[in-house]
């Protein structure tokens, strides 16, 4: 695929842009090839339950495991077909995991960017993705991005990227290597959820050291975007606790 190239302007929640995407437009499937499409915690959960397998499943059929270049964390991605270098969930059709599709694939044409400014104060701001390919920029269909983020569903996607990005921020201002047990801790509380909830039955007593309260631990251990909510501020609570934004 061509380089995306972004738009000079930055939008906020209440700002305009013209957008659609449909069976029948002529780009129609085009961006679900040969893209290095990289999943959050919250993506391969939902992926997973969608297809119904667990992570190591996941893993063996649709993805590939790997330390990220910058961040040194555990980085899934999707293994494009070998054939075609279409993506596994493409069908003639469209996508065949639509309602459970990657947050990514959910923003196009937008790309998000949050963080903190001078003052300290968080940010968050969007910018036009804009690929040759792709005509759906041709259509007269003015969205505003607050309509967009809930047209989408990214609500929730938003929530748990948020949460993970700060252990990315941390992570990124560490003055030490993680440990393997520390690694593999984080690949756990991330993506190996069945390895987890072990460990969260093992270790009541120690999570409620560090502040969770008996509720938030039964809730972890009835629902997995509960236990990935917990994982993901127990890795905060525990390795990133001194280098959080």
């Amino acid at each position: 695929m061509d380089q995306p190239v972004f738009d000079h302007r930055k939008l906020g929640l209440d700002d305009v842009f013209e957008f659609a995407c449909f069976p029948g437009i002529s780009c129609y499937n085009l961006c679900c090839y040969d893209v290095n499409l990289v999943l959050s915690p919250y993506d391969f959960l939902r992926v997973r339950k969608a297809l119904g397998l667990s992570s190591r499943e996941f893993i063996e059929k649709f993805a590939e495991l790997h330390l990220g270049d910058v961040t040194q964390l555990p980085v899934v991605s999707v293994k494009m077909q070998e054939h075609d270098f279409a993506c596994p969930f493409l069908r003639p059709e469209g996508c065949s995991i639509y309602q459970d599709r990657p947050a990514s694939c959910r923003t196009y044409p937008l790309a998000r960017f949050t963080g903190k400014d001078e003052e300290g104060k968080p940010f968050e701001i969007y910018r036009i993705i804009r690929e040759t390919h792709c005509r759906g920029h041709f259509e007269k269909r003015p969205i505003t991005v607050r309509d967009w983020i809930k047209e989408q569903g990214l609500e929730p996607y938003h929530f748990f990227n948020d949460l993970f990005g700060e252990i990315v921020f941390a992570c990124q201002h560490m003055d030490r290597p993680l440990s393997a047990d520390e690694l593999d801790l984080i690949y756990n509380a991330c993506y190996g959820l069945e390895a987890f909830r072990e460990f969260v039955e093992k270790n009541k007593a120690y999570l409620e050291k560090v502040g969770f309260s008996a509720d938030d631990i039964s809730k972890a251990l009835a629902e997995e975007e509960e236990l990935l909510k917990l994982g993901l501020e127990f890795l905060k609570r525990t390795i990133f606790r001194d280098h959080l934004p």
